[in-house]
C-alpha cells in the first residue's frame, strides 16, 4: 500500500461510510477546524498538554509527510476533497536502535462527535497495514490511564498487545 496515495472508503460500526485517505499539505485548513472541534479532554488526551489552537509550525508538521518515516491518515465521511476531517491516526518512525526491531509511534484522534462508531478501528486497521509494509515490527502508543476510550480500541483490535505503566502513562506495544 502507497502509504501517500490512500483512498479507501469503509463503513462504520452504525453502517455510516467512511472515506480514508493520506493526509495532504493542503489539509492545513481542514485540519486546524477539526482540532477546533474536539473537545479539552480529547486535545488533552492526544498531546498530553492543552492546545488551543494548531500554530502554523504544528500545521506543517502534521500535513507535510515524507511518508517513509511519518505517515497520516485522515478520516472523512465522504470522498470530496474538501469534506471535513473527523479522525485523524498517525505513526512517526522511531530511530533505529542496534539489532532492535523497526519501531513506530502511534496516534490516534477522533472528532468528539464521531466517537464510538469505529472510526478509530478502522484507521487503525489502515495505519497498522502500512507500517507492516514499510517492515514495522512494534507499535507502540502512550496513552493516559483516564483515556479509556483509546484503551478500549487497541484492546477490540485483535492485535495482541503489551501494556506496561511508566510514570504515570500506559505504554502499549502493538
Amino acid at each position: 500500500m502507497d502509504a501517500s496515495h490512500v483512498a479507501v472508503d469503509d463503513i462504520t460500526r452504525n453502517g455510516a461510510p467512511l472515506h480514508v485517505r493520506s493526509i495532504r499539505p493542503d489539509d492545513k485548513a481542514r485540519l486546524a477546524a477539526f482540532h477546533q472541534r474536539l473537545s479539552a479532554e480529547s486535545v488533552y488526551f492526544r498531546f498530553f498538554e492543552f492546545k488551543g489552537e494548531l500554530s502554523p509550525s504544528d500545521l506543517r508538521y502534521l500535513t507535510e509527510l515524507d511518508f517513509e518515516k511519518r505517515v497520516a491518515l485522515v478520516a472523512t465521511l465522504d470522498a470530496q476533497p474538501d469534506a471535513p476531517i473527523v479522525g485523524v491516526a498517525r505513526f512517526d518512525i522511531l530511530p533505529d536502535r542496534a539489532g532492535a526491531p523497526r519501531r513506530a509511534e502511534l496516534g490516534i484522534v477522533v472528532e468528539d462527535a464521531h466517537q464510538g462508531r469505529g472510526i478509530g478501528t478502522i484507521l487503525l486497521k489502515y495505519l497498522l497495514a502500512i507500517a507492516h509494509d514499510k517492515g514495522v515490527a512494534e507499535v507502540t502508543a502512550e496513552v493516559l490511564p483516564q483515556n479509556t476510550k483509546m484503551l478500549e480500541l487497541v484492546a477490540r483490535s485483535g492485535v495482541p498487545v503489551e501494556r506496561s505503566l511508566e510514570e504515570g502513562v500506559i505504554r502499549l506495544q502493538l
